[in-house]
């Protein structure tokens, strides 16, 4: 019977982690942790740097530099080269070391390790999310139900009809996409802390998905000769109110650098889209005598401005702990703001002679925003 020291694995794992166990071979990830203490809290080594031997919070427990492929000490790094055990020419260790690590935005951090210090100003944990999510969501179930109850949709008028059955229903797609983009962000974040903040904002973002398909749906039982439900991709396709919108949209899904994909979707499109599909269309439906579309937009308003706050968070301590990061950031910016009011002008239709004022009061609105982050 071969003994366990003659086992390839075995002696990989005595290469890898005899330092550890025995004070032989190469320098270890935890060694690093631990050189220069005279004695050691091994259960959170990493947060005794932060908070000293205080007892951490839960926040911090389960979001604290949780991400080992996200930490230029770990052992991916040191043996491999790259963030995961795919050893150094896969391809998948090249694409975060590209675009990621060696991002102009991500790197300085990056390899200060300061990521790790960033704190979601809400705290938001598995558990706190949800029942936040579904305090939101039993208010929406509550508006669904009105409707129902109160026979709401017959009084809709023909003009509202068609609104929600040529432009509504084709908005989940933006509202997909958003959530397809805050999860690239969230496999492309630097530490856990900021991919909890985009996981939480990718299942806001698919709620939004899920609510209009249920309203389409709703429309769908009430006026079943309208097709609602049918109707919705082709429109997003083929329609010339979205076109432009989807030319941006794909612009910024393969926009893979996460520095720039991060400005680009949090400080330009997804803060012109909020403005335009949440508060500009609550306020269309208001004048045609729809006063619902504004209660159920509150709701995922709501999730808008803690992402805002969030972003501004995570930008300003990226900005104080690296002041040249602005000058990186703002070229980016200036281009993709450009292209994303472009963008809107499909929906000239939709707004008719109310579009100038609805962009005149987004873009207002949006330099201050911009103005909060020194941008």
């Amino acid at each position: 019977m071969t003994k366990l020291e003659d086992l390839e694995w075995y002696k990989r794992y005595k290469e890898l982690f005899g330092a550890f166990k025995s004070g032989e071979g190469d320098k270890f990830y935890r060694d690093y942790e631990y050189k220069g203490y005279k004695r050691v809290w091994a259960t959170w080594p990493l947060l005794e740097k932060k908070i000293g031997k205080k007892k951490p919070s839960e926040y911090q427990i389960v979001t604290y530099a949780l991400s080992y492929w996200a930490d230029p000490k770990s052992p991916t790094y040191i043996y491999d080269k790259g963030p995961f055990e795919l050893g150094t020419d896969h391809l998948t260790q090249k694409w975060y070391r590209h675009f990621r690590d060696n991002s102009p935005f991500i790197k300085p951090l990056f390899e200060r390790r300061q990521w790790h210090d960033y704190e979601d100003p809400y705290k938001l944990t598995y558990w706190n999310y949800n029942n936040m999510a579904d305090d939101n969501e039993t208010f929406l179930d509550k508006i669904y139900e009105e409707i129902v109850s109160s026979k709401y949709d017959l009084n809709l008028s023909e003009e509202s009809l068609e609104f929600y059955r040529d432009v509504y229903d084709p908005i989940k797609y933006i509202w997909h996409i958003f959530q397809m983009e805050s999860m690239y962000l969230a496999s492309m974040s630097p530490t856990s802390s900021v991919t909890n903040v985009f996981v939480f904002m990718g299942m806001d973002h698919l709620r939004r998905v899920q609510r209009i398909a249920q309203r389409i749906k709703m429309l769908d039982f009430v006026y079943p000769s309208y097709a609602f439900g049918t109707r919705g991709r082709d429109q997003f396709e083929r329609s010339s109110i979205f076109q432009p919108t989807r030319k941006l949209l794909e612009k910024m899904l393969v926009t893979y650098d996460s520095g720039e994909a991060l400005t680009a979707f949090n400080l330009a499109v997804k803060y012109v889209y909020d403005e335009l599909l949440l508060n500009g269309l609550s306020s269309l439906g208001t004048s045609r005598g729809d006063e619902i579309l504004k209660h159920i937009h509150s709701s995922f308003y709501n999730d808008t401005l803690r992402h805002r706050h969030q972003i501004t968070e995570l930008f300003n301590y990226a900005f104080n702990k690296e002041p040249s990061l602005r000058d990186v950031v703002r070229p980016w910016l200036n281009d993709w703001k450009e292209e994303t009011y472009s963008s809107i002008e499909g929906f000239k239709d939709v707004f008719k002679q109310e579009y100038d004022n609805i962009v005149k009061d987004i873009r207002n609105g949006h330099e201050e925003f911009l103005k909060g982050l020194g941008l």
